[in-house]
Formats: structure tokens, C-alpha cells, sequence
């Protein structure tokens, strides 16, 4: 006897709930049964009518609530996250972007969507950065050590040009090349650029001689930096498509980024007009491509970071 009564309640309590809203529904409905057979009076008919919805109401409460809580839930989740919450942040940063936007740019173009990207002709600054050493490296170490060495420096300036506010354009095996100016207008683009290939050489730097304390192996950085109009846009075929630009400029600056020696970095002459910075002791050089010499000078990187922690 003593184990009989917590198995009654233990039946009882799962068909309480139920029990309790069916009784009003069906008293509801037996009333409004009634009341509905007894004539045509308008007060019968309105209160037979109360009666019916009351039913309907409670039975669709001991359904959804009480026999299956879960059916409400997804019942909400069903539904449109506006409608949900009307105050919820709509745009959602696709993953992609997160690769090639900084953070800043992501949200801008979720918001603005696929318009934000068509192609358009604007001033932009490009920066190539190349880790020099690697090819040499990659002759003598493992496929895991290569692949490693390298994603361990490439994802350092990754995040040094998403704190700049710049977009990478494309990886070129060793080589990254970033844009800024596009695909949001930034009327600072070159003093950013030129911001961020000081703070690419400080923080190879820095990582260097965390790797040379591990004894691992090191490599360099050459920077090459130019301004110009350039076509920027998604651009591509039907298989496949990316933002990038494509103009003079884009050649200038990776010809320049060539001169380049380890820790060099070498600026255009039209990048150190846009970014305020001396162009006196200017350097004269044949690109290809060029019929006449490209004016550039070679600037140096601090001893600490400018924005980067």
C-alpha cells in the first residue's frame, strides 16, 4: 500500500493537465449544443457562439501547451525572426565574407547586399606583401610544416589588414594582396594602406622572434604599396566570381613590390600624395609595362605596431 499511492499520482499527474482543460471544452461544447438547438433567439445564439469559441480555445490550449509543449515551440520557431522579434538585427554576415572583409565592412554589406559589390571605377590604394625565404623553405620542409609555417604568418597579416579596414583581394601561394578604398569608399585609403604594411613588417617582426625562441624556422616580408583608378567589382564567369580589382595600379604595385628587399617597404608617389607623406629623395625605376620610370620611395616600419595589439 505504501508504493500504491505515489504510482497513482504518478499516473494521475501526466493526464491532470489534460483532464482539466478538456472538461471546460466539453462543457463548453455541450453548451453551446444546447443552446443552439433551443431556437433562433439571438441571445441564445450569441452565447452559443461564446461557448463554442471558449471550446475551441481550450482545446487548442490542452494540445498545444499542456499534451505537447513541444509543438509550441516550434510552432515560434516556425516563424520569421521579424516577426518573432521585430527589433532583431536583420543582416546576417554571410561566412564568406569574414575571410576577405574586415568585420566593419562585413556588416555594411550584409546590410546593403549584393549591390554593394557591382562593379564600379574609383581611387583605391593596393598592398602586395610577400613572405620572402618561403619558396626556399618550402623546398626542404614537410607538407604539414609548409602548410603550417605558412598559415601561421599569412592569418598574422590577414588580421593586421582587417584591422586597417582593408579587403583581401586574393592569396597567391606565399603572397597576399589587400585593397583599400573598395568596396566601401574610405577617403583615407592610402594612409591606411601605408598604416597597414608598417604594421605587417612589425608584427613579422614580432612573430619571427617568437618563432626563433620555438626554433622554428623564419622568413622575411617584402611590401609593395600604389594608388590608382581601378576598375573594383565582383568580377568572373558563371562558375565562378570574386571581388577584386583590376587597373594599372594593381601591376604598378606589384612591380614595385619586387624592388622590394626583406623588410622593405616601397611606396608609389601617388600613395605618398594621398596619404600626406614627404616625397622628396624620390626613386626612379622601369616597371614592365611602363614606358617611362615609376617614382617611388622606400619607407621604414616603426618600432611597435600602430594599431595592431
Amino acid at each position: 500500500m505504501s508504493g500504491a499511492f505515489p504510482r497513482l499520482v504518478g499516473w494521475v499527474a501526466p493526464v491532470a493537465g489534460p483532464l482539466l482543460w478538456a472538461v471546460p471544452a466539453a462543457a463548453s461544447l455541450a453548451f453551446a449544443a444546447v443552446l443552439g438547438a433551443e431556437g433562433e433567439h439571438p441571445l441564445a445564439e450569441l452565447a452559443a457562439l461564446f461557448s463554442l469559441l471558449v471550446a475551441i480555445g481550450s482545446a487548442a490550449y490542452c494540445y498545444l501547451v499542456v499534451l505537447t509543449p513541444s509543438g509550441l515551440r516550434r510552432l515560434l520557431k516556425s516563424m520569421p525572426a521579424e516577426a518573432a522579434d521585430p527589433g532583431a538585427e536583420r543582416a546576417v554576415v554571410p561566412p564568406e565574407f569574414a575571410r576577405y572583409f574586415s568585420p566593419q565592412v562585413s556588416r555594411v554589406l550584409a546590410e546593403r547586399g549584393p549591390s554593394a559589390l557591382l562593379p564600379d571605377k574609383r581611387e583605391i590604394t593596393v598592398v602586395f606583401a610577400d613572405l620572402s625565404g618561403f619558396t626556399r623553405y618550402s623546398e626542404l620542409a614537410s607538407a604539414e610544416e609548409t602548410v603550417g609555417t605558412l598559415t601561421h604568418y599569412l592569418d598574422e597579416l590577414v588580421r593586421v589588414a582587417h584591422v586597417h579596414g582593408g579587403t583581401i583581394d586574393k592569396f597567391m601561394g606565399d603572397e597576399i594582396m589587400v585593397l583599400f578604398g573598395t568596396p566601401l569608399h574610405q577617403e583615407d585609403h592610402a594612409a591606411r594602406a601605408v598604416a597597414c604594411a608598417r604594421d605587417m613588417q612589425v608584427v613579422v617582426g614580432m612573430l619571427n622572434e617568437e618563432r626563433a625562441r620555438r626554433k622554428l624556422p623564419t622568413l622575411g616580408l617584402t611590401v609593395g604599396v600604389n594608388s590608382g583608378a581601378c576598375v573594383v567589382g565582383n568580377v568572373g564567369g558563371e562558375s565562378r566570381v570574386q571581388f577584386s580589382a583590376i587597373g594599372d595600379a594593381i601591376n604598378v604595385a606589384k612591380r614595385i613590390q619586387g624592388l622590394a628587399t626583406r623588410g622593405d617597404i616601397v611606396v608609389g608617389e601617388d600613395t605618398l600624395l594621398f596619404a600626406g607623406l614627404p616625397v622628396d629623395g624620390l626613386e626612379e625605376h622601369f616597371v614592365k609595362g611602363r614606358g617611362k620610370p615609376v617614382r617611388m620611395r622606400r619607407i621604414g616600419a616603426p618600432e611597435a605596431p600602430e594599431a595592431v595589439r
